[in-house]
């Protein structure tokens, strides 16, 4: 790739700030994912708004979440939806320093928790990673993963899941980043199915995820 157009898609490389889109479940998972990024994270040394803020916004909207879920009255879902308004204000606000800070750098952006956004410029982001495999990981209470390599400079991001929300949604893991292609998960409970999921990320932002791939830890 041309050394000027590689200085261009850096430069344009960024988090995503809107969380309009975001279902309840969602936004408060990348919230909580975002915060314990961020929290002791060296790159961000002096976040704005602070985290303290966050957290104030981040438990707000998890009781007024509560209370609309558990057969809440319209006024009850009218007041979470203006305090999810709100988390999703911290935020933007919290992305914009980031961005600020980042200035661009793909490692230090994705160690913020937030989610790479979409870049208007010249390239592809890269495709969703193939043959995922799941076997048993030498220790107990391991799983390893496979999963075919990508072509070009990348990082893959993976997350696993072990339930399901109300609505049906897996209940990611924070997201952790890898250049390998053989990988293990430690710690997980034996006799509970896990659920796993990786996807690429370059230059130009990250691909789609592939489809979830399951295994009981042994």
């Amino acid at each position: 790739m041309d050394n000027n157009l590689n200085r261009k898609m850096m430069r344009n490389l960024r988090v995503n700030s809107s969380f309009k889109s975001k279902r309840d479940a969602e936004i408060l998972q990348n919230a909580l994912t975002i915060l314990q990024a961020m929290t002791s994270n060296t790159n961000f040394p002096e976040p704005s708004p602070s985290l303290t803020e966050v957290q104030d916004a981040v438990t707000d909207y998890q009781e007024k979440l509560a209370k609309a879920s558990q057969k809440g009255s319209p006024l009850d879902v009218s007041i979470k939806n203006e305090s999810k308004e709100g988390l999703g204000s911290v935020l933007k606000r919290l992305a914009f320093y980031v961005n600020s800070v980042a200035e661009g750098n793909m490692p230090m952006l994705l160690s913020s928790g937030f989610s790479l956004s979409a870049q208007p410029i010249a390239g592809l982001i890269p495709p969703i990673p193939t043959r995922l495999r799941l076997t048993d990981g030498p220790l107990s209470g391991q799983i390893r993963f496979d999963f075919d390599k990508i072509a070009g400079r990348v990082i893959y991001e993976y997350s696993n899941a072990k339930e399901r929300d109300e609505s049906g949604m897996f209940v990611w893991s924070d997201r952790k980043t890898t250049t390998s292609t053989r990988n293990i998960l430690s710690g997980l409970q034996p006799g509970t199915t896990y659920y796993v999921r990786v996807r690429a990320v370059n230059s130009n932002g990250p691909g789609d995820w592939c489809e979830p791939v399951s295994l009981m830890a042994r």
